[in-house]
């Protein structure tokens, strides 16, 4: 990467990532009825095999990507506990306890859970420092076969933060990974905010 991530970008990028997320809260909180916190937000380089480090035991999670591109590029990919994903994917659909609940639906309700929360995330973040993204829709991933590819990055800035949902013991985690050039494009956008 041609730039340097200096103190003062990442403070300046926990700062807009946490208005962006708490956006993204409010809108979980809202369709789940459920009071949601979030951390606080951290910043780090990360290279492909150290990201899949970071996704911690892959036994424990859903996981979901989704690519966006425009201005920068990334991907945005989001942790699942499989811990209460159920409950709240059941409590969104308004279903009794005893309604049986299809596995298509229940993925579609995570990938609905995780498009909430990248996209007011990612977008949020983009509003704040003027760059125009699109995002593709959030496909379901596994880690384990689908490892992130060495020759798509060889160093990624990776925002991520984490929401809880304690009511029903369920947490995500949304990690925003820039490309490269995404990555430069981030610095010089926060170079002229800051």
């Amino acid at each position: 990467m041609n730039q340097i991530l200096s103190a003062d970008h990442e403070d300046s990028l926990k700062e807009l990532l946490n208005i962006s997320m708490g956006q993204a809260a409010c809108k979980l909180a809202m369709l789940s009825n459920h009071p949601v916190t979030l951390t606080v937000p951290s910043v780090d380089l990360a290279s492909p095999e150290r990201l899949m480090e970071m996704f911690g035991d892959l036994d424990e999670y859903y996981f979901t990507r989704q690519p966006f591109f425009g201005q920068m590029a990334g991907e945005v990919i989001t942790q699942l506990t499989k811990q209460g994903g159920r409950t709240l994917a059941g409590e969104l659909l308004a279903l009794n306890d005893e309604d049986a609940m299809d596995s298509q639906t229940f993925k579609d309700c995570l990938l609905e859970i995780s498009n909430i929360l990248s996209g007011a995330s990612l977008r949020g973040l983009c509003e704040q420092i003027q760059l125009a993204t699109r995002t593709q829709p959030p496909v379901m991933y596994s880690p384990a076969r689908q490892p992130i590819p060495k020759n798509k990055w060889k160093q990624a800035l990776v925002l991520h933060v984490s929401f809880l949902v304690e009511s029903v013991s369920f947490e995500t985690k949304t990690i925003i990974c820039f490309s490269e050039d995404g990555f430069n494009v981030v610095v010089k956008r926060l170079d002229e905010w800051l």
